[in-house]
């Protein structure tokens, strides 16, 4: 679809009472803040980005019942006009993921591609402090929308834009141009940045990692600030906003704002492979019992958060027994192959438990517990990040907090899942 046709459906007289009132809506929440960044938002026309979305009809559902919302199908066009300019996430491409023969084979479709919530997007890009004459680099082209907003407010020779997907980049660069915008658009790997445009005062990453990309700190000038979706085992995400450093280290505070963002692809191609996989031990393992409810790892934020910090080598999945019951467990795992299995159905009080391994899992799960307890159960942002190029933690309230910090993993050796 062009972008001429997706303009003839749509009358320009009521876009922008309605950007006014989406403006209004999400300054009232504290996400759009500055006059700058108020003439951005309600200059930049959303729909011309969003010419179709992907809408799932049964969430929750396995397979997902995806259906296409076209803006110049009549049938359509009042629901998509409505939901492009709403404070709402809109899934824009889907790849499919094979599945295991033992599984039934096949493939099933995995999101790959969406545009922000626009609450969520104005307030990452308020946080980031940009000034006039600033040169940013974003992680995560997609639609486009994001690098016009950037291009409207700085000018588009000074944003530069990298996306894994070819395709995506392609045409966003055409939705760009067609809305008046050139920005730099690269399609490669964002892990490495774009070294050719550094360096580069702001980098902000609409993508979620589990680890800072060592490239984005060196493109970043010292006292330069990168926005980043840090993402756990657990799959609990957090902003954090680092300031880069003239020793080559970054540091900065996770922010109270949630976010999810899908996580960064290295294959255009696929998408993320979001398979957990454990190997069970050959020991026998030990039965036992533990006083810590496992539901809450996965509906607690702010414990969740802490637990994968705690133990962030580890890997989390949800399991369920094969009984007549369907009972649910949370399986962990280290690299060091040991393992535990907690079962969420309580008996007497207690879950059950069973480990195996040099590391006893469910008691450093417990030991989490009550180091997080002390603290007074802190939120996510309470704590921080620190990079440097050969190390990565998370600290407790202040970076040169040594006592309280805990290590990212190192990455995995390329090709090595």
């Amino acid at each position: 679809m062009t972008v001429q046709s997706i303009e003839a459906v749509v009358d320009n007289e009521v876009v922008q009472p309605r950007l006014q009132a989406l403006a209004c809506e999400i300054s009232e929440r504290g996400a759009l803040r500055s006059r700058q960044w108020r003439r951005v938002f309600t200059t930049v026309r959303r729909h011309v980005f969003l010419p179709r979305y992907l809408y799932d009809e049964e969430p929750g559902s396995i397979p997902a019942r995806w259906r296409v919302v076209e803006g110049t199908n009549p049938d359509d066009h009042h629901e998509w006009f409505t939901s492009v300019y709403s404070d709402t996430t809109l899934i824009v491409d889907l790849k499919g993921q094979s599945i295991p023969p033992e599984r039934g084979g096949g493939s099933h479709p995995i999101v790959t591609s969406s545009s922000t919530m626009p609450s969520l997007m104005m307030r990452m890009l308020e946080d980031l402090d940009i000034h006039d004459g600033h040169r940013v680099l974003e992680i995560g082209t997609g639609t486009g929308y994001n690098a016009a907003l950037l291009s409207e407010r700085l000018g588009d020779t000074h944003v530069t834009s990298v996306d894994i997907d070819p395709e995506l980049v392609a045409i966003a660069g055409r939705r760009l141009a067609a809305h008046g915008y050139r920005p730099h658009l690269v399609a490669a790997d964002g892990v490495a940045g774009v070294s050719d445009h550094a360096p580069y005062d702001r980098i902000i990453a609409t993508c979620s990692v589990d680890r800072i990309p060592y490239a984005w700190i060196t493109q970043t000038r010292p006292g330069g600030r990168i926005m980043v979706n840090l993402r756990g085992p657990l799959m609990r995400s957090a902003l954090a906003l680092l300031t880069v450093h003239s020793n080559g280290t970054a540091s900065g505070p996770f922010l109270s704002t949630g976010a999810i963002f899908m996580p960064l692809r290295h294959d255009p191609s696929a998408p993320y492979d979001y398979t957990v996989r454990i190997t069970r031990p050959d020991t026998e393992p030990t039965s036992g019992l533990t006083s810590l409810d496992p539901n809450n790892l996965h509906h607690n934020a702010a414990w969740g958060f802490f637990a994968q910090t705690y133990l962030a080598d580890a890997a989390f999945r949800l399991v369920t027994a094969e009984d007549d019951e369907m009972s649910l467990g949370t399986e962990i795992a280290t690299p060091n192959h040991s393992w535990a299995l907690i079962w969420h159905k309580p008996r007497d009080g207690c879950y059950p438990t069973s480990q195996a391994g040099s590391r006893r899992l469910v008691n450093l799960l417990e030991r989490a517990y009550h180091q997080w307890s002390a603290l007074h159960q802190p939120r996510w942002d309470t704590f921080g990040l620190t990079v440097t190029p050969t190390d990565q933690w998370v600290y407790y309230h202040q970076p040169d907090n040594t006592y309280l910090r805990w290590d990212l993993p190192l990455p995995a050796p390329v090709g090595v899942p």
